[in-house]
């Protein structure tokens, strides 16, 4: 299941993790292996098995897995060719299942139960299902002149984050870590570039779909996912993105 947004954007630098990491994508599902070497990671094996249209289709709102006993193979199959036994994995899954928004609160609450419910009533009517049936991830972000405090929400369907989780299951392996494709890139990036405060942007291009980022230094402050299905779709992207 999702936890807190922190362990998304964070979980690589402040832990050594799971070694191993597997990808489920519309298109494809991909593993890799790490070793880790003073307390940098090192990529010692990759697989990627290819998945046919249609197998996951990743939405908010609808079953992702069409597939799902193709999905369950293919995940088996990379990490029997991985070279590190996986009975615990770190879980990347595609940015399309979750909404990801910015909130920002005068006043913080100093009970975590009272923060997270005024994080749920704020996002409740931007979601396309019940906030009941969600699983609700945050972390601070910046810091307003006025004392203000913006966070990060990522919600996904709870039963959607379940089927991803659950052909791992079947495959052997347990999720111990769930990220959406994106932060796993940042995470990256922030692990191995040099510390910064200035604003760097980050694009993910997909097969079906893309999603760029823009950084203030550590703290995210744009995320949009879009459909791109060539290299005109990318450009706008882009060129809007940038415009913020």
């Amino acid at each position: 299941m999702l936890s807190k947004l922190q362990e998304f954007l964070r979980s690589s630098i402040s832990t050594a993790g799971p070694s191993v990491g597997v990808e489920i994508a519309a298109d494809s599902v991909t593993g890799a292996a790490l070793s880790w070497a003073n307390s940098t990671p090192e990529l010692t094996s990759h697989v990627r098995i290819d998945l046919p249209d249609g197998a996951v289709k990743p939405t908010a709102t609808a079953t992702n897995l069409i597939e799902r006993d193709v999905v369950v193979d293919a995940v088996h199959e990379v990490l029997r060719q991985l070279p590190l036994p996986a009975r615990r994995i770190g879980l990347v899954v595609p940015d399309r299942i979750a909404k990801v928004s910015f909130v920002k609160f005068e006043e913080v609450p100093s009970r975590s139960d009272d923060l997270d419910q005024l994080v749920a009533w704020q996002i409740r009517k931007a979601l396309p299902f019940r906030v009941e049936e969600a699983q609700l991830a945050y972390t601070p972000g910046m810091h307003g002149k006025g004392g203000e405090i913006e966070f990060v929400v990522a919600v996904a369907r709870r039963d959607i984050v379940e089927e991803y989780e659950g052909v791992c299951s079947a495959a052997g392996a347990y999720a111990g870590l769930v990220d959406l494709a994106t932060f796993n890139l940042v995470n990256a990036a922030l692990a191995l570039a040099p510390k910064t405060g200035s604003d760097w942007l980050l694009l993910h291009v997909g097969r079906y779909d893309s999603t760029l980022v823009i950084m203030r230094g550590p703290n995210l402050i744009f995320f949009r996912n879009c459909p791109t299905l060539n290299e005109s779709d990318v450009s706008d992207l882009v060129h809007q993105s940038a415009m913020y």
